[in-house]
């Protein structure tokens, strides 16, 4: 196995020089500090991170406990969580629990998550890494988490029940609220909302911001134009067959997410209504698909990857004792504005 001391001989400089350019605190020359990379890649050197670790008390590595890395929001919060650990010359473990390919639909009422959980702990702990991100595939009010551990847990994507932990994830109530006003400073009063399922946490804080925006403009709320989906495209269709069967009108539609917003194009397409024109569309999300949907929705862009990064800055703060305080953090989406509104 090649070693730190083979790097140095076989590149003519010191172990010390070695070691610093891997940890990025070299001044040498940049011909040097290339031909030490070029030899490490060539020989296939790794650094010991856990023997490196254990001489310094810490190992310099994360855990990041992911429930489902199928899960749409999951790839852009693990880049960011990723680039903002390497930057600050972290190493990360991966463990995928895969409960939603393990208990289907389930998963999201699922009330048994400790055993699965504590073993990726466990697992975490044996290899003595500094911290650990739970990444949750849904947002809820997660309480599992054991609470007498050595080192932190930051909770990404999800809320902390007790505030036991600090957990980064989306403000909902804000975002609801900036794009049902944005709907009304367009001229649109009456607003059906696609919501989501009624249990949800999403659902909930989006309806309370829609409601407040409506109340903050002197709109009165009409419980009528509120459907309960399950998230899906059919949704979104078989709301506004809903609404027409029970003669309820509305001038715009605003879905709580846009893959129930896509249901409600396939509606208007189905009744020859142009989009933007004669119906109404906004979504939530910003899924890839909405910009190429006739015509492009408007929708919320949830900060998946600030969310990463800002889940990973915590969990530093923890891990270098700059931080004691527990919090649930909530970082605003944005509007992107297209041609369907």
């Amino acid at each position: 196995m090649v070693t730190l001391k083979d790097i140095a001989n076989q590149s003519g400089v010191s172990i010390a020089t070695v070691s610093n350019i891997l940890n990025g605190k070299s001044n040498v020359s940049e011909e040097t500090k290339n031909r030490v990379l070029e030899l490490i890649n060539s020989t296939g050197y790794r650094p010991n991170y856990l023997a490196r670790g254990l001489r310094a008390s810490k190992t310099k590595t994360v855990g990041i406990i992911i429930e489902e890395i199928s899960a749409f929001s999951a790839p852009h919060i693990i880049e960011g969580l990723m680039s903002y650990f390497e930057d600050n010359g972290y190493r990360c473990i991966l463990e995928n629990l895969r409960l939603y390919t393990k208990w289907g639909e389930k998963w999201y009422n699922h009330t048994d998550y400790l055993p699965p959980v504590q073993a990726a702990i466990q697992e975490m702990l044996s290899i003595k890494v500094d911290g650990i991100i739970y990444l949750a595939g849904h947002a809820r009010y997660i309480d599992f988490l054991p609470t007498d551990l050595d080192i932190p847990i930051v909770i990404s994507y999800a809320l902390s029940k007790d505030n036991n932990f600090t957990s980064v994830s989306i403000d909902d109530f804000i975002s609801a609220y900036k794009i049902t006003e944005h709907l009304i400073k367009k001229n649109h009063k009456k607003i059906a909302v696609v919501a989501g399922t009624q249990n949800n946490i999403h659902n909930i804080l989006r309806l309370e911001g829609y409601k407040k925006a409506l109340l903050d403009n002197e709109i009165p709320f009409d419980d009528s134009l509120i459907y309960n989906g399950n998230w899906d495209k059919p949704s979104g269709y078989q709301a506004c067959k809903n609404f027409e069967s029970k003669n309820i009108s509305f001038d715009t539609v605003f879905c709580f997410n846009d893959n129930m917003a896509a249901g409600v194009y396939d509606y208007f397409v189905e009744k020859n209504l142009t989009i933007g024109q004669d119906a109404f569309v906004a979504g939530f999300d910003n899924q890839v698909v909405c910009e190429y949907m006739n015509p492009p929705l408007t929708t919320m862009q949830i900060p998946l990857i600030e969310i990463g990064k800002r889940s990973a800055e915590e969990l530093l703060a923890f891990i270098n004792n700059e931080k004691s305080t527990k919090e649930n953090i909530s970082i605003p989406c944005s509007l992107i504005e297209r041609k369907s509104v």
